[in-house]
C-alpha cells in the first residue's frame, strides 16, 4: 500500500486549543479526581467577606462557563416557563420556587466548584449591603442565549429601595410555607425590579452574575425558615415533585447540607 502524498493526506480541522483545554480540565475535575479530596461541605459566604482571589475564581468561573458554551443554554433554561417555577405561573409555581431555585444554583455550584474546589456561590444580603457589589460593578459580560447575544446591563435604583431586614423578619415570621414563599417571593422580584436591565426579565436575569448572588441570598433565607420551621415544607404531588429539567425531587431540597453545602451566617 503506497504512502500518501501531502496532496492525499486528509484535512484535519484547527481545533480550538485554550477551550479544549479548559473543557478538558473542567471534567478532568468534575468526575475523575477522588471525590475525598474535595470539601465535603462547602460554605457559602458573604460576597462582602470574600477575598480578592475568590472574587477572581468566581469570576473567572463564569467567564470560562460563558466561552465554553455551558453558560448560554444554562442561562435558556430559566426562560423555559415550562418549569414552573415562579408564584405568578400559579400555586404550583409558588411550591415549586424555592426548591426550583436551589437545585438551579446546585448546579451552577458544582460547575464552580469543578474549576475551583472549595469555592461556592457567595451570596448578596441586600439588606446591609445596599448597591450591587463593587467588585462585580464593572463585569458585564455578553453571551448566546437561544441563539441571540445577551450583554448584562444594569440600572439600580435608589440604595433605600432595597429590602430591609425588617421585611426578611417579616417572612420569617409567616405562619404557613405558602405565606412565607409568598412574602419572599415578593422580597425577591423586588430586588430584580431594583437592578433592572438583564435582572428584570425572567428570559435573562440568569446572564448577570448578580443573579445568582441575590438567589443565593434568597435560598439563605429560605435555610433560615427550614431551621426554624422544619415541618413546613411545600405540598407537591406528581410529576410537579420532580425539579425538572433534573431529576431532583423537592425533599431532596430540603436540606442544604444534603446537597453538599451550608451557609456561613443564617439571617
Amino acid at each position: 500500500m503506497s504512502t500518501p502524498t501531502m496532496t492525499e493526506r486528509p484535512v484535519i480541522e484547527p481545533i480550538e486549543i485554550l477551550r479544549e483545554i479548559e473543557l478538558f480540565r473542567h471534567d478532568f475535575f468534575r468526575w475523575h479526581l477522588p471525590r475525598q479530596i474535595w470539601p465535603k461541605t462547602v460554605k457559602r459566604k458573604n460576597q462582602a467577606r470574600l477575598t480578592p482571589q475568590e472574587q477572581q475564581s468566581f469570576i473567572c468561573a463564569y467567564s470560562t462557563f460563558i466561552s465554553s458554551g455551558f453558560l448560554g443554554p444554562f442561562v435558556a433554561i430559566h426562560g423555559d416557563m415550562s418549569h414552573m417555577m415562579h408564584g405568578f405561573m400559579g400555586p404550583v409555581g409558588a411550591e415549586r420556587f424555592l426548591p426550583w431555585h436551589r437545585v438551579y444554583l446546585h448546579v451552577l455550584e458544582q460547575h464552580i466548584q469543578a474549576y475551583h474546589p472549595g469555592l461556592g456561590i457567595p451570596y448578596w444580603d441586600w439588606t446591609v449591603d445596599k448597591a450591587v457589589p463593587p467588585w462585580l460593578q464593572n463585569y458585564t459580560p455578553t453571551m448566546i442565549v437561544n441563539g441571540n447575544p445577551v450583554q448584562v446591563v444594569r440600572q439600580p435604583g435608589a440604595a433605600n429601595a432595597l429590602p430591609a431586614p425588617a421585611a426578611v423578619n417579616g417572612a420569617l415570621g409567616s405562619a404557613t410555607f405558602d405565606a412565607f414563599e409568598s412574602n419572599l417571593e415578593n422580597i425577591h422580584n423586588g430586588v430584580h425590579v431594583w437592578v433592572g436591565g438583564t435582572m428584570s426579565i425572567v428570559s435573562t436575569a440568569p446572564a448577570d452574575p448578580v443573579f445568582w448572588l441575590h438567589h443565593c441570598n434568597i435560598d439563605r433565607i429560605w435555610a433560615k425558615w427550614e431551621q426554624n420551621k422544619p415541618n413546613l415544607n411545600p405540598t407537591l404531588s406528581g410529576t410537579a415533585v420532580t425539579m425538572d429539567p433534573w431529576t431532583t425531587k423537592e425533599p431532596q431540597t430540603r436540606l442544604t447540607a444534603s446537597l453538599g453545602y451550608t451557609y456561613d451566617v443564617l439571617p
